[in-house]
């Protein structure tokens, strides 16, 4: 591809700069390998509970003539340390403040235009770093391949976080009965006992919620569920933060949701044995959570069933790919035809004695906590 001369430019993006980036961002979003939560629809609602002021959300976009190629949106926040020292730090399509950021976006990455991804990509980092306000760039879940494209001249990169992630390829599938015979026989034999069993007792039936008012019942009924599952885990429920709730009940309930947000729910009869929400880009459809209803009988397993009828649904569609996202989970495991991917979370940090020397106080702690909580478990288990 041969080079091309863009223009580059960055500005901080406030309220009257919307209406505008809404038609860069759905014009550009077509011609991408983008994915849901890179797409208009889930950066739209995170700019709509970000509370856009004076230099807390930075736009940085590259364009060719009046053709917008790149955009890239960074939440920045400065952070102190010790001693009454700062820096600042940028977090790609995230606002650093955790309770916003719980929504958790994944196969985070720039939206870029297709046939010049690499050159758009050095354009958008060589404008973010030109700034000597810049010390942290935090990027995530991203996969490595995606972070191995990016050169921020001057920074040092560290893995804060790996998650692993699984999918079912559906490509070659043309029935249910084609996908289960891509799984281990296990699996197959669980899944189908599982169905088996469920109907002897009364017929199944998988229900898509398609009002708004079917919506936001489902949406309620899983919140309470996750929250019973959850609340008292060491990672807790969203469904508890108003972020996490607010921002997915204004998902699912904007005009024209069912394009990108599906709640679908598995009954016997008039009894709901479980839900799941997926997000819905392209040719992916995206496992982002479920909530299910405890089942007595250990013989039966809702959550292979729901998936696998769900897949079903998915292969009737077209649809190529079922990602289960990031988590490790052994039903997701199960349900995974192909080799699972990694996600991570990385900073890049500014090559200053500053952060440096913060990075090398990092290093000591993890070595002396890690070794203090290593010790501790050999005296617990003695």
């Amino acid at each position: 591809m041969p080079s091309l001369h863009f223009q580059t430019r960055s500005y901080y993006v406030n309220d009257s700069h919307v209406e505008e980036l809404t038609h860069k961002w759905l014009a550009l979003q077509n011609k991408t390998n983008t994915s849901a939560f890179v797409a208009w629809f889930w950066i739209k609602q995170w700019l709509a509970q970000k509370n856009l002021t004076t230099k807390n959300c930075l736009c940085i976009e590259v364009s060719q003539g009046q053709e917008t190629l790149g955009l890239a949106l960074f939440g920045t926040k400065t952070k102190k340390i010790f001693l009454g020292l700062r820096f600042n730090q940028y977090f790609l399509h995230k606002s650093g403040n955790i309770k916003e950021d719980q929504t958790w976006i994944e196969h985070n990455s720039f939206l870029l235009h297709k046939n010049y991804e690499q050159q758009l990509t050095n354009e958008i980092c060589q404008e973010l770093v030109k700034s000597d306000t810049v010390d942290d760039i935090k990027i995530g879940l991203s996969s490595p391949k995606f972070i191995d494209t990016l050169n921020f001249e001057g920074f040092n990169r560290r893995t804060e976080l790996s998650s692993i992630g699984y999918l079912a390829n559906l490509e070659t599938c043309s029935t249910l009965e084609d996908y289960l015979s891509s799984l281990s026989r296990n699996t197959r034999s669980h899944i189908k006992r599982s169905i088996k069993l469920l109907n002897e007792q009364s017929p199944l039936r998988l229900e898509l919620a398609r009002e708004p008012s079917e919506k936001q019942a489902v949406f309620t009924q899983i919140a309470e569920l996750h929250r019973i599952k959850w609340r008292s885990t060491v990672y807790g429920s969203g469904f508890d933060n108003p972020c996490f709730y607010d921002f997915h009940q204004a998902l699912i309930q904007a005009p024209h949701s069912e394009k990108n947000c599906r709640l679908y729910t598995l009954y016997q009869d008039e009894v709901a044995l479980g839900h799941v929400y997926l997000l819905t880009y392209g040719e992916k459809w995206s496992f982002y959570l479920s909530a299910l209803h405890f089942n007595a009988d250990n013989r039966i397993k809702v959550g292979l069933v729901i998936h696998s009828l769900i897949i079903e649904q998915a292969i009737k569609e077209g649809v190529k790919v079922y990602d289960f996202l990031a988590g490790e989970a052994q039903y997701k495991k199960s349900l995974s035809n192909a080799q699972p991917y990694e996600q991570n979370i990385y900073c890049f940090y500014h090559n200053t004695p500053l952060l440096l020397f913060r990075e090398l106080l990092r290093k000591w702690k993890r070595l002396l906590f890690g070794r203090l909580f290593s010790n501790l478990r050999l005296k617990l288990n003695d």
